[in-house]
């Protein structure tokens, strides 16, 4: 390895904790205006703009307004958006999934602990509502890393003018939300590479990008900030599953590829982020039909919510009983994915979730790794596979409930 592309991987390290995947530090509240301060002086918005503009072959329409803030002033900012995003009902639903699934803990609260994440990991964001760029105070932003992590930011704020990236209201679980989200933050990544390399006078030598793509796979946030495991990964995904397809666009296509993608030919799930073939032959996610089973709710049963479970979800729900490896070699070959969620008269929760596989082989590796991770939770469950490749699980505080729902699959 020559020492320009150590150089732009070390530095793509370090950038990477300043936009806030790794490192940034909490800071104690203050009495500011809510509108944080002005950017440093010695940060050229305006020099960083149109080196952004060059290296990802967009103009701004106009530069966005650019704050310094207080990770408190960030944590307020990401439950605002986030309560603007999904109503409480929908926050509320989103808990007690995770729950039942084991992807969070029975005493967690979901909503502290996305303010946790924004204070302690995030250095800088964009909200495309308000058209606002924000970097968080204390999180090391100087110099060089300064200039990368709005970099970063301002390529979001350049493809919200082209093509618009503010999400819509409604259920949290939507698979197609998070291959978006993937595309977003993988193009910022990307842009953000080749914007280290040029700065440090690299003209992106071969392997350069593939090399830094291979080592932010590597990396996660450390487990000792108090962040669940879910909650970590789903925080790197985006940016390493994403930039890794982006990538693939990019060097097939130019840039122009990439704003396909946006306008024409969208990324469709998180199967196509982690598979960037699927996204080349345009495997689109199959729809997926829930079996006949709402006759057997007991009367006063209420639905909470609904949505699909990706393959990314689908893997995280399989990893404990499975381990990473098994898990994803379980939660490849997705085909689709459809769940609705239930408050029972009790209180209690019932899921009942549909996955169509690409084979049957797929099918039943799926099946018995689910298997495994049932004897994990605490909620009783049942399997079934279906016609078509489908495999259904039910989750039910009684077993004999969940058993009489999986046995409705024809």
């Amino acid at each position: 390895m020559n020492g320009s592309v150590a150089g732009v991987l070390v530095a793509l390290t370090v950038a990477l904790a300043a936009i806030g995947l790794f490192t940034a530090k909490d800071e104690a509240a203050t009495k500011e205006s809510p509108g944080g301060e002005p950017a440093p002086r010695n940060l050229s918005v305006e020099r960083v703009a149109r080196r952004v503009e060059r290296i990802r072959e967009l103009r701004f329409d106009r530069l966005p307004r650019v704050r310094r803030v207080s990770a408190a002033q960030a944590r307020a900012a990401a439950l605002g958006e986030y309560d603007r995003y999904a109503p409480r009902s929908e926050q509320e639903a989103a808990e007690r999934l995770l729950k039942l699934l084991g992807l969070l803990a029975d005493d967690a609260s979901l909503r502290e602990t996305l303010a946790r994440a924004t204070a302690s990991e995030v250095g800088g964001y964009y909200v495309p509502r308000t058209d606002t760029l924000a970097l968080v105070r204390g999180a090391g932003l100087d110099g060089l890393l300064g200039e990368v992590a709005l970099a970063h930011e301002l390529v979001h704020a350049l493809e919200d003018q082209r093509f618009g990236l503010e999400p819509g209201r409604g259920s949290l679980w939507s698979d197609r939300d998070t291959a978006r989200s993937g595309l977003t933050e993988g193009s910022a990544t990307l842009a953000m590479v080749d914007y280290i390399a040029k700065a440090q006078g690299s003209e992106l030598p071969a392997g350069l990008r593939e090399r830094a793509l291979e080592q932010l796979g590597e990396l996660a946030i450390p487990a000792g900030g108090g962040l669940p495991r879910y909650v970590r990964e789903s925080l790197v995904f985006p940016y390493a599953a994403g930039a890794t397809l982006v990538n693939r666009i990019q060097g097939d296509g130019g840039w122009d590829a990439v704003d396909a993608a946006y306008a024409g030919r969208p990324v469709l799930s998180s199967e196509q982020l982690m598979h960037p073939e699927k996204y080349e032959n345009a495997e689109a996610p199959v729809a997926v039909r829930l079996p006949d089973y709402r006759k057997l709710l007991p009367a006063g049963t209420t639905q909470l919510t609904g949505g699909d479970l990706g393959e990314f979800d689908t893997e995280q729900f399989l990893r404990e009983g499975n381990g990473r490896e098994r898990s994803e070699r379980a939660a490849a070959g997705w085909g689709g994915s459809a769940f609705e969620l239930w408050e029972l008269p009790d209180g209690g929760e019932l899921l009942v979730a549909a996955w169509a596989w690409d084979t049957s082989r797929d099918a039943r590796e799926f099946a018995e790794a689910a298997t495994r991770r049932l004897s994990e939770l605490n909620a009783p469950g049942a399997i079934r596979g279906g016609p078509r490749r489908r495999v259904v699980l039910a989750l039910a505080p009684k077993e004999a409930l969940a058993r009489r729902i999986a046995a409705s699959v024809p």
